[in-house]
């Protein structure tokens, strides 16, 4: 069949396995398409521009299943594949001359217009492995397949084809291995969301390679093996999480005052060394979440000065040392402090640093050696009634910290709770 043998050097045997994506694609390009040609009747032939296009929307139709999604519009349809649903649309870089989510044919001959986004949203019922022929469209800029059952590896081919893209989101599926490195050094891709997988090996370096991440979510996978220092470098990088993994060693010291770091969330991991020095210098940090390790040493005094940090979560590790009882810049903008589950956190709570700290809503001190007093102040923000500035959580070891407000625990159990 002269379609088969064309295809061959693109999707190999599986062409002829009936039953298979590939074999199925090539029937309906064979038969079933009714696109209107340029020769008055359906479907294209193998001399027309964009037909191996064509065959690899049909593939992946096919491959995820495409009759039992939610949302299908247009699929195998007469319309052109840049009118299929989750392909029509607009991502930055792509979908904007009125052709649906393609970039627009130029003029020369023989050029069509090329697939560069693929927005399949979350929930959509897809079932299936990305066929590696997918690799072929690089134009493509913007993937989205997240909360659906993706199966299988990425293929080497998606990072070798797609050099152009800056969007891949693929979280919440059922994929696994690494991340090839046929994606290093590209230098458009900003976004990836990889998190709630089944992704395994160790750390993928791949990522630090990418100098212009911008936000990478790698939570709720199995990853293990270390952090590199180049995480650190990674100028761009605004949020970074791997929350949920089994990753150890020392956390990247790298970072300086050209970091726009806002979110730094490593929960729930392996790790085992002192919290990063160099993390102070991150002056637009948000967020750290170091939750769940096997983290010493104290909050180094670096992190005094982040008068931007928002949530600060160090509870369930192995901390040394106490808070501030001077009133430092961190204080001015902290709104959730976890430090409870660190034996080794003690000293005076500095209650009179929380009463100037208007929007405090989470404060958890308990399986610690610290002590003090909690005012009435800070606990008449338990006030159902209020609503920005109200305060949701507090807890402490009452024998060791006096409160009148507190969820008290003893011997890391919950003694009483308030109200």
């Amino acid at each position: 069949m002269e379609i088969v043998d064309f295809l061959m050097p693109l999707s190999g045997n599986a062409l002829k396995v009936q039953g298979s994506p590939q074999y199925k694609a090539a029937m309906w390009m064979e038969s079933g398409d009714m696109m209107p040609n340029s020769r008055g009747g359906t479907g294209l032939s193998i001399d027309d521009a964009g037909f191996t296009q064509r065959y690899i929307m049909a593939l992946f139709y096919y491959a995820m299943d495409g009759d039992n999604w939610v949302q299908k519009q247009g699929w195998l349809s007469e319309k052109s594949e840049c009118e299929w649903f989750g392909i029509d649309g607009f991502s930055a870089g792509c979908g904007s001359d009125g052709i649906g989510g393609c970039i627009k044919r130029s003029d020369f001959e023989g050029d069509y217009n090329k697939v560069c986004r693929l927005s399949m949203g979350r929930l959509n019922n897809l079932f299936g492995e990305f066929p590696k022929e997918m690799g072929q469209l690089e134009e493509m800029r913007y993937v989205e397949i997240q909360d659906d059952w993706l199966i299988g590896t990425i293929p080497t081919e998606l990072g070798r084809g797609w050099r152009k893209l800056h969007t891949f989101l693929i979280g919440g599926n059922v994929m696994h291995g690494g991340i090839p490195s046929s994606f290093a050094n590209n230098e458009f891709l900003g976004t990836v969301f990889i998190d709630r997988n089944n992704f395994n090996g160790t750390w993928p370096t791949v990522f630090d390679t990418l100098t212009n991440l911008e936000w990478l979510d790698a939570e709720g996978n199995d990853f293990t093996g270390t952090l590199t220092p180049g995480i650190g470098e990674l100028k761009s990088l605004r949020i970074f999480n791997i929350n949920n993994n089994s990753i150890s060693g020392n956390l990247p010291d790298t970072f300086d005052e050209s970091n726009l770091m806002e979110d730094f969330e490593v929960a729930y991991n392996k790790f085992s060394s002192t919290l990063p020095e160099s993390l102070g210098k991150a002056k637009f940090l948000k967020d750290l979440r170091a939750s769940g390790n096997q983290i010493s040493g104290g909050i180094p005094v670096s992190y005094y000065n982040l008068k931007n940090l928002e949530e600060l979560y160090l509870d369930n590790n192995r901390m040394v040392g106490g808070l501030p009882q001077t009133y430092e810049p961190f204080y001015d903008g902290l709104q959730e402090l976890s430090v409870h589950t660190n034996m080794g956190m003690k000293g005076r709570f500095p209650v009179e640093n929380f009463e100037k700290t208007l929007r405090v809503k989470v404060i958890e001190l308990h399986n610690t050696e610290m002590t003090g007093q909690i005012s009435e102040n800070i606990c008449g923000r338990l006030d159902p009634n209020l609503s920005y500035t109200r305060l949701k959580t507090i807890t402490a070891d009452c024998e060791k910290i006096k409160c009148s407000c507190c969820t008290c625990y003893k011997d890391g159990k919950i003694e009483s709770t308030y109200p």
